[in-house]
């Protein structure tokens, strides 16, 4: 039972009539009662019991109310004697034992094992042989004491104080996050310390005289140390430092350091030290109400180049209302190689841009202004003929027009390039300002056929300069129209599969007038299943198609208990070669290439996909395939890429690549993985690596191994070796111990 705070005549009356109603209660309650069926619960408020200083007595007033259960219970008017399942519930504290003496003058309590004690939901849990606590659980000695925070950690003394509630103080105790099995008593590492203090509230751990030891060899001592326990989050202090091995670099360490700056900004400080650089990384990261902002960077000073070297990332995302979202990435670097050179960052290209988006049922907002640098060989690209300045922008909304059937929308688009150079063609800067109106409609008639309908208006606008073969201004209107007419047709097999045979059509018609422009924005078109039947094939406004189109195809596709596969064949005609097309784009020619696309997935674990590009002879134009076969102990992938050279795509040379990657648990806790990347047109590797990973309820353990085989004027060959071991709590709840390395 439970009862408010008495008024103080009503707590004097309690104190004269618990001595003499309490044995006949108890006497009527035990009789009859077998043991956990029907517990006695004394929720008698055993802090408001009589207590013999005042001061005790203000405490108890003010502290949650204190609920035992047992199974069976004594009182000769002074000693409150509890046994078998004994719980004693105080606030978030919980305590279960054996046997319970409550000492009614003293308020003590005396505790007989085994003994449990969990506080602060859990997050801590103290066992014990024997105990002598206050009635509120908050000070106390126990005895042959083992504490396990969060399930990770364990700590061991023959004697625990419990101060204040708050703070736990170990005499000669030991500490370790490993398991501690009877065949292997000794864990792999531990820390043996004169006292340790652990603050529950701070959640921080302190060790006085510590002493680390690996399979109980002592190998560093520290008169002083403090570590935040497992629950803790985030907190001050050093992560795990990692040994590399370079090349280019030497041989070295790199340390980082945590610093929390407040509940939402904190700072990673990570000094490298090798025999043939000096670096110091930086990591800074707030959150903000509507955002985050993550700034990495770093400065070197090594033999590579004379000076000092460096790079910054900046990368947010604010929601700044009216469901507009404003990002920010911007990368910078001192020099072309710095970023290989340091494992950072292997593109062609280095890329800052802000971005402002916004995309709801019935409209759709997308702005980005960029700022581009080849990270290239200077012998090979010009920086100043690159267009280093690009901005683009598109709005596009849906409108409803009851009379009108199908859906209709408008569209604004915008976008610019600028090129340092000032000559004529190298030196060319465009802006463009461009409006579409669309409208889409579709039917079912028939025997199941699906018709679909588009037809567009686009205007653009072009300011250019700097290139002689153009105007300078000019409008250019295009007008297209296309139907498309497929036939989808379903069965059903006797395994209860799904399958899809569907035939489709196109039928297009689009023109241009108002003049050329150069070609900035649709270099670089990629033809597949998803353009098969459209006139967009073109990435951007600065060509388009014209004439008249057709395009026909085949899909089918599985849908089975056990696999899914699919199979896509079509092929594009024009009336006249479309020049704007590379020629790897397979759309060169008035009549493309095939487009085959398969793809397969399996319960098993088996994936493919593969797609390409073949003429009427057979000969490949381009091809990209990959094979994955994922199990629980190991998965398997390979890739492989080829398309032809290709000047207008400034591809002197075939791509033919071939690549493997695959990971593997060789043992309990024991994984390792491995890379590998070959470029069959220079019959030379161009990546490999190898890593292994130990990692158990104690202990993680990386050793990786790399190698880049790049070779041009402003990069060499690299080989790099990294090894790192981190001692902590580093697996989850649910990952079992070893007890073992």
């Amino acid at each position: 039972m439970t009862a408010a705070s008495p008024s103080s005549s009503a707590l004097r009356l309690l104190q004269r009539a618990v001595p003499r109603l309490l044995p006949g209660l108890l006497t009527r309650l035990l009789t009859g009662v077998s043991r956990r069926a029907c517990q006695v619960a004394l929720v008698a408020m055993l802090s408001q019991v009589p207590l013999p200083h005042a001061a005790m007595a203000q405490d108890a007033a003010s502290s949650p109310p204190t609920a035992l259960l047992a199974n069976g219970v004594t009182f000769d008017g002074e000693l409150l004697i509890a046994t078998g399942d004994v719980e004693v519930l105080q606030g978030t504290r919980r305590l279960t034992a054996s046997r319970i003496t409550y000492n009614q003058t003293t308020g003590a309590l005396s505790i007989e094992g085994p003994i449990r004690l969990t506080q602060n939901d859990a997050d801590a849990v103290i066992l014990a042989s024997t105990a002598e606590l206050d009635i509120a659980l908050r000070n106390g000695i126990l005895t042959s004491a083992r504490m396990v925070i969060d399930r990770q950690m364990q700590l061991a003394a023959a004697r625990l104080d419990v101060v204040d509630g708050r703070y736990i103080r170990m005499q000669k105790s030991v500490a370790s996050t490993c398991e501690v099995c009877v065949n292997r008593p000794v864990p792999l590492w531990e820390i043996r310390a004169k006292e340790i203090i652990h603050d529950s509230e701070a959640r921080q751990l302190y060790f006085t005289n510590a002493q680390f030891r690996l399979m109980d060899v002592p190998v560093l001592w520290l008169p002083h140390l403090r570590v935040p326990d497992p629950t803790l989050k985030r907190a001050n202090g050093f992560l795990v430092p990692e040994i590399r091995t370079d090349s280019t670099l030497g041989t070295g360490i790199v340390v980082p350091y945590f610093i929390t700056l407040g509940d939402h900004r904190d700072l990673t400080v990570a000094p490298y030290l090798a025999t043939k650089t000096t670096t110091l990384n930086l990591r800074y990261r707030q959150a903000f109400a509507k955002g985050d902002l993550e700034l990495n960077g770093a400065v070197s000073s090594d033999d590579t180049r004379d000076g000092l070297r460096a790079y910054l990332y900046a990368q947010g995302q604010w929601d700044i209302g009216r469901g507009l979202d404003f990002g920010l990435d911007l990368r910078a670097a001192s020099d072309i190689a710095y970023l290989a050179d340091y494992g950072i960052d292997d593109g062609d290209y280095l890329t800052s841009k802000v971005t402002l988006t916004r995309y709801r049922a019935d409209e759709a907002l997308d702005a980005q202004l960029a700022y581009s640098r080849s990270l290239r060989a200077s012998d090979v690209v010009i920086e100043d003929e690159l267009p280093f300045l690009l901005g683009e922008f598109s709005y596009e909304r849906l409108v409803t027009v009851p009379q009108l059937p199908g859906r209709l929308s408008f569209g604004l688009s915008a976008s610019t390039s600028y090129r340092d150079s000032e000559d004529d063609i190298d030196g060319y800067d465009v802006i463009r300002l461009g409006a579409e109106t669309r409208w889409r409609g579709g039917a079912v008639f028939g025997p199941g056929l699906k018709i679909e309908s588009t037809a567009a208006l686009f205007a653009d606008g072009y300011l250019q300069q700097q290139y002689s073969a153009y105007e300078n201004k000019l409008i250019r209107l295009t007008g297209e129209a296309e139907t498309r007419l497929s036939w989808p047709l379903l069965r059903q097999t006797a395994s209860g599969a799904s399958q899809l045979l569907e035939p489709m059509l196109q039928l297009g018609w689009s023109d241009t007038s108002g003049g050329d422009v150069p070609n900035t924005d649709s270099r670089f078109v990629e033809f597949d299943e998803g353009n098969l039947l459209t006139l967009a094939r073109f990435p951007g406004a600065d060509r388009r198609e014209t004439g008249l189109t057709g395009a026909a195809g085949l899909h089918f596709a599985h849908f089975g208990q056990h696999s899914e596969y699919g199979l896509t064949l079509g092929r594009v005609l024009y009336l006249e070669d479309i020049r704007a097309y590379t020629e790897s784009s397979g759309l060169s020619t008035r009549q493309s290439d095939w487009l085959l696309a398969a793809n397969m997935q399996f319960d098993t674990g088996l994936a493919f996909t593969s797609r390409a590009l073949f003429d009427d002879t057979a000969d490949i134009t381009k091809w990209e395939t990959r094979l994955d076969y994922m199990r629980p102990q190991y998965s398997l992938g390979t890739s492989y890429a080829y398309v032809i050279a290709d000047a207008m795509e400034e591809r002197d040379t075939d791509l033919n690549e071939f690549g493997f990657d695959g990971a593997v648990k060789i043992a309990r806790n024991w994984s390792a993985t491995a890379q590998y990347l070959y470029d069959f047109t220079e019959d030379s590797e161009t990546r490999v690596g190898f890593g292994l990973e130990f990692q158990n309820e104690c202990t993680r353990f990386n050793l990786g191994l790399s190698r880049r085989y790049w070779d041009t004027d402003d990069l060499d060959p690299t080989t790099r070796v990294s090894f790192s071991v981190g001692f902590g709590a580093f697996a989850s709840e649910e990952q079992a111990g070893s007890c073992a390395f």
